[in-house]
């Protein structure tokens, strides 16, 4: 038998047109958000919990589209489709990311693949952070496009140990995920992979992709046009 791994809910991506914006308007809204990298040249912000999945933004201009093509050619036809759906036009959900503890992917495709989930080669990401140290981490796509990808653990970890939000956030509790009927053979396979009784939830829907996030702790509503696309909600009350 194949290596058994077990994947959780990471973080939910939210593809944005100006992190700067994003930031100021967040904090606005009473949530704490860290650059991702030197804010005068940041692509991402983090909105991290003490626990449980985060909220990453990212900015990715369209013409990112054109290296689909390159990227497929290096890493795997997957890939290639992944970037090019990044890169699409507009703001809002993007993309769902699942999690090893491993800082090391070879032993997650191996497993992947065995299972017959379609993946991608492993692929090396890195950034340097605000205070100037420098982060690591793989992924790899998974096939279709549409289907959550996979990352490594940070190295080092990235997740503060205390994490305030003004506006009483704690946590996520909730990530439902939309799974077309077209896609449900695919995802059922690589869901053998994950966490059970985590936070992803997943229902029918007309397209595949993360529908909405619950966060705990919300002392008050959200205003939707701020929020960048994003769909934050309050758990749903118990009868």
């Amino acid at each position: 038998m194949g290596e058994i791994i077990v994947l959780r809910c990471s973080h939910v991506l939210c593809k944005v047109d100006d992190v700067r914006s994003v930031v100021r308007d967040y904090e606005e809204l009473g949530f704490t958000v860290v650059y991702g990298s030197a804010p005068e040249r940041a692509h991402n912000a983090l909105l991290w919990f003490e626990e449980g999945p985060f909220i990453e933004f990212f900015r990715l201009p369209s013409a990112f589209r054109l290296v689909k093509w390159p990227m497929a050619a290096v890493n795997g036809r997957t890939a290639g489709n992944r970037l090019a759906r990044w890169a699409r036009p507009g703001e809002g959900w993007r993309d769902l990311a699942l999690e090893t503890d491993d800082t090391e992917l070879a032993p997650v495709h191996g497993a992947l693949s065995a299972g017959r989930v379609r993946v991608s080669r492993v692929m090396k990401g890195r950034r340097t952070r605000p205070d100037g140290d420098l982060v690591r981490y793989q992924f790899l796509a998974t096939h279709p496009a549409r289907l959550p990808f996979v990352v490594s653990a940070y190295d080092p970890p990235q997740r503060p140990t205390t994490v305030r939000h003004p506006n009483g956030a704690r946590r996520i509790t909730r990530v439902r995920l939309g799974v077309a009927e077209r896609d449900r053979a695919a995802f059922d396979t690589l869901a053998a992979h994950v966490e059970p009784h985590g936070p992803l939830t997943v229902e029918a829907a007309p397209d595949t992709g993360v529908l909405a996030v619950e966060v705990d702790g919300l002392t008050g509503p959200l205003d939707p046009a701020r929020l960048h696309g994003a769909v934050l909600t309050a758990p749903a009350r118990k009868e």
